[in-house]
């Protein structure tokens, strides 16, 4: 990656998370303007078209645009735009399309799976990453202003960028978007010096014979509208205000559905937004086909039985479902949503958790923990439909490269799990069932406990695994009482 591409990267990335941060320097760039030409120091006067006229537009846009989740770097994406960049600079072409007839959907599909969107800006003539992201912003003379739309779309979860020569302007730098993609081996690593966080997995080619998108209509709804929620997780308010006008007290009335009785009414909507308002974006989920494969089986067992919970009418648990398919780290955990009929309408079930006190299926929505999911959805005897969402930390499917069985590993992670799958109480009728206690809505809590809190240290020592389990319960007259739990392995 060049000077200029990191400092792009790095400088969108800032913007898009505290957008107001390019202000002042917009402000500076007024100052430069004699009508509409702008006299930069050392470099030629440009005639612009709009002149200051436009800087301020962006400027007040920037006033009032929300943060969106940071992008994460994609090879792929890169490659696709350093080959747009080494087709038209040399011969001084602009636009998005190659000399060759090539759109950006054939340079992107090239070396990956795009998932959501794609979208491609490029900037001629500036030579610093800074004045790149300025000139995108500002988007002088392009009236639907879709380079700025594209900076900050917060569909977008992944980038690309590659910057070079041109004949015309001297230099061009290409970015390339999508909402997810998966990269295939045909690129090669082009990103130097920096670790490049990626929404798929690298496994060569298992990875991209399974991690594909869902394919259920509900399924791909729910999953492209969580990871729209964890981007810009302002965006069910509209929906969640609206939502709120269809009450009469506790009783919600949807037209065209029957009544349903509430627990908390308006109240824990109310509660969401102000939630929603605070919460910081996260990057999307990949999906993931083996923990789709798990959420099937869930589906297909419970539902023509009308089961409820997390536990399969064979006593498995969530992790037994998982561990089919292949090995889990770092946090597993599983939501369900029970009658709604489309994938927004789940999410929004889940987001406003109603009854659950701990509001674990939104932690789950918005854990930062989990980078992966799997999502099904069938048909239900009590409550006509379920969706069932697996997600989880890492996750490698049988038959991966670099899968291996546990027994093979030198500590066995298993009998940790076990235990402190024991010190939970399984899910009865909840929605929300991570394998983290602070998760766990039935655990049974002393009087007068109002929530519970716990955290976990694993050290290795003299060659056992020691693992201190240590949980903070608040009472509702303040007080805190903690227990200790140490548990040995090896």
């Amino acid at each position: 990656m060049s000077k200029i591409s990191k400092e792009a990267f790095e400088y969108l990335n800032k913007l898009r998370q505290n957008p107001q941060i390019a202000i002042s320097k917009l402000q500076e760039h007024l100052k430069l303007f004699k009508g509409n030409i702008v006299y930069k120091p050392g470099e030629i006067p440009l005639q612009t078209n709009e002149g200051p006229k436009v800087v301020n537009e962006c400027i007040q846009f920037l006033q009032n645009q929300k943060p969106v989740g940071p992008l994460t770097w994609s090879n792929g994406l890169e490659c696709a735009a350093r080959d747009h960049v080494k087709d038209t600079g040399p011969k001084g072409v602009t636009g998005h399309t190659g000399t060759d007839g090539s759109s950006m959907s054939d340079r992107i599909e090239k070396y990956g799976v795009w998932n959501v969107t794609i979208g491609e800006n490029i900037s001629y003539g500036q030579t610093t990453g800074e004045d790149v992201i300025i000139q995108l912003i500002v988007d002088d003379g392009v009236s639907s202003r879709g380079h700025r739309k594209n900076c900050f779309k917060a569909e977008f979860g992944a980038v690309g960028i590659f910057d070079g020569d041109h004949k015309q302007f001297k230099t061009q730098c290409v970015f390339d978007f999508a909402g997810a993609f998966q990269d295939n081996a045909s690129c090669g690593n082009q990103y130097q010096g920096q670790s490049a966080p990626m929404q798929y997995r690298e496994q060569g080619t298992f990875a991209k014979e399974q991690s594909k998108d869902p394919d259920d209509k509900i399924v791909r709804d729910a999953y492209d509208y969580l990871n729209q929620v964890r981007q810009n997780p302002t965006i069910p308010i509209p929906k969640l205000q609206e939502l709120m006008k269809l009450f009469k007290g506790n009783v919600l009335h949807k037209p065209g559905e029957i009544p349903l009785q509430t627990i908390e009414g308006t109240k824990v909507i109310q509660e969401l937004i102000v939630f929603l308002q605070k919460q910081q974006p996260l990057q999307p989920l990949t999906y993931d086909k083996g923990l789709e494969q798990a959420c099937i089986d869930h589906v297909k067992d419970t539902g023509p039985k009308g089961v409820t919970g997390h536990t399969g009418t064979d006593g498995s648990s969530l992790s037994d479902r998982i561990e089919r398919y292949g090995e889990w780290n770092g946090k597993i955990g599983e939501n369900i949503s029970y009658g709604q009929k489309n994938g927004q309408d789940v999410i929004i079930q889940l987001l406003i958790d109603d009854g659950v006190g701990t509001r674990g299926h939104r932690k789950n929505c918005f854990s930062p923990d989990f980078l992966l999911v799997g999502i099904a959805v069938g048909d239900h005897k009590q409550y006509q439909t379920q969706c069932v969402f697996d997600f989880a930390g890492e996750f490698t499917q049988k038959g991966a490269q670099g899968y291996q069985s546990k027994a093979s590993q030198q500590f066995q992670t298993q009998n940790m799990k076990d235990q402190m799958k024991s010190m939970m109480q399984g899910g009865k009728g909840g929605n929300g069932d991570a394998l983290n206690p602070q998760n766990q809505e039935e655990e049974k809590l002393p009087p007068g406990c109002v929530s519970v809190s716990t955290s976990t240290a694993v050290t290795v020592k003299n060659g056992q695994k020691i693992t201190k389990i240590t949980k903070t319960y608040k009472f509702k007259d303040g007080q805190t009482k903690t227990s200790v739990q140490t548990l040995t392995e090896g």
